[in-house]
């Protein structure tokens, strides 16, 4: 029984370590989520921006050749 009360404190320790290293994981991964999300959010927000900018040139062009 002595031995066993000796072992509490490595125990729970190592219990302990083992808890903070999940938690400190799963925030390391939320942040890693949202910096995926992010840049895929402005990688979708870049070509739709380019869209916009070809059809304004477009029309540009069709309003330039009208004027003509």
């Amino acid at each position: 029984m002595d031995k066993i009360t000796e072992l509490w404190p490595t125990i729970f320790g190592v219990l302990v370590i083992v808890f903070i290293w999940f938690v400190i994981r799963r925030i390391f991964s939320a942040v890693s989520d949202r910096i995926n999300n992010s840049e895929i959010y402005k990688e979708e927000t870049v070509k739709v921006l380019q869209e916009i900018r070809d059809e304004l040139k477009e029309l540009n062009r069709k309003n330039s050749s009208g004027n003509l």
